[in-house]
């Protein structure tokens, strides 16, 4: 106990026996075919609870809708300003406990609802209309929650997220804000007239948090493998022991010059002048809930190489050779059970959330000519290491 909070710490082990893989069990696209099975720029996915896989190509736009199997259904929607259509839609779209489907649509200024057989049901308006989120929608029974900026008033530096609750006839409940940031990277910023220029330090820890659908805040910074999840009156607090990861002398070059190359181009004067990059990443890099409140831990682990296909010579900002990080997730249950560590696949394109529920993940990848895809996987175990300890997820 450390006050009113329980601590639970993972000092080795796991209850599963070996690190796991993710194998894949549904592809979804084409780079030449049918209309609905070449995707432009897929932003958001959901599961529909009858296993239907619900996808939003902002390129088109529309809500393209597969069997579980991964056959083409419909699409719902399209481009515009009347009832069912999307003026643009961004990282947004959830299931209702009762089966609606709700796309936000910042086009619009509005959230978008499709009653379970497509048909456009009603429009909900958004707090703000200016600011494009990136953010998954998340949910708490049958309340909807939509991350925003709850003070647009400010200068952008100064902007803070909170959740908007929102009750399943539209009505806003309230807004809870998100928890404070422990650690902030240093931000570097090049101006010239009226316009500014940002960037992070690389590699420097930063703090996440996610919401978890028994109605809490997960949440805590990289410097430090510790989770708090914010429950009411019983606060618990997640540590493992893990070592740090390196920052390998290519990643270190690479990021440099990216960031010099993003100061310069509104600043040719531009030099370094914050801190230099960290020699270790920070212990994770992103926070993850599964559909059934399992928590997943990102971190970025030692980096490969790779050729960039869409690499042009003759833009001075490209990069032919790409330092890329090898990614693995952790599985903790609600309760700080550590139940061990899962290796990604390459070609995830994490611009599209994915959707997680027991051993399962629905996510999109990049093949080498950047295609998008939609895909299922599994988590699998080595011959022999079936995984021990209950996963009341499972």
């Amino acid at each position: 106990m450390a006050g009113d909070t329980t601590v639970v710490r993972t000092l080795a082990g796991s209850e599963w026996a070996a690190p796991g893989e993710w194998r894949e069990t549904l592809s979804i696209g084409q780079l030449d075919g049918p209309e609905e099975l070449s995707f432009g720029r897929l932003r958001s996915l959901a599961i529909h609870r009858d296993g239907r896989i619900l996808a939003v190509d902002t390129q088109v736009p529309t809500v393209r809708v597969f069997g579980a199997d991964g056959a083409y259904l419909d699409s719902w929607g399209r481009e515009g300003q009347g009832p069912g259509e999307l003026g643009g839609p961004d990282s947004g779209l959830a299931v209702l406990p009762d089966g609606r489907v709700v796309v936000r649509d910042w086009g619009n200024a509005r959230l978008q609802v499709f009653s379970p057989d497509g048909t456009p049901e009603d429009t909900w308006p958004v707090i703000t209309g200016q600011y494009i989120n990136r953010r998954a929608f998340a949910t708490s029974g049958d309340t909807l929650l939509n991350p925003d900026v709850v003070n647009p008033g400010d200068p952008l530096d100064e902007w803070r997220l909170g959740m908007v609750r929102i009750a399943s006839d539209g009505s806003v409940i309230d807004t809870l804000p998100v928890p404070d940031a422990t650690v902030r990277p240093h931000r570097f910023v090049a101006r010239s007239g009226g316009n500014a220029s940002e960037s992070d330090l690389p590699f420097a820890p930063a703090h996440h948090w996610a919401w978890h659908p028994d109605g809490f805040f997960v949440h805590g910074s990289g410097n430090a493998y510790s989770l708090t999840l914010d429950r009411d009156g019983e606060p618990l607090r997640v540590e493992r022991e893990a070592a740090p990861v390196p920052v390998s002398q290519s990643e270190r070059a690479q990021e440099r010059e990216r960031v010099v190359k993003a100061m310069r181009w509104l600043d040719r004067s531009w030099r370094w002048d914050g801190p230099e990059i960290p020699d270790t990443k920070p212990f994770f890099s992103r926070i993850l809930i599964g559909a059934a409140g399992r928590i997943w831990v990102l971190r970025e682990m030692e980096a490969y190489e790779r050729h960039d296909p869409d690499f042009n010579p003759t833009d001075p900002f490209d990069t032919e050779i790409r330092w890329l990080p090898e990614r693995t997730l952790d599985a903790f249950l609600p309760d700080g059970t550590f139940l061990g560590t899962v290796r990604l696949p390459r070609e995830l394109d994490w611009r599209v959330p994915p959707v997680l529920k027991a051993d399962t993940m629905w996510a999109v990848s990049r093949d080498e000519l950047g295609v998008q895809r939609i895909r299922r996987y599994e988590i699998e175990f080595p011959p022999g290491e079936a995984a021990r300890g209950a996963d009341p997820e499972s």
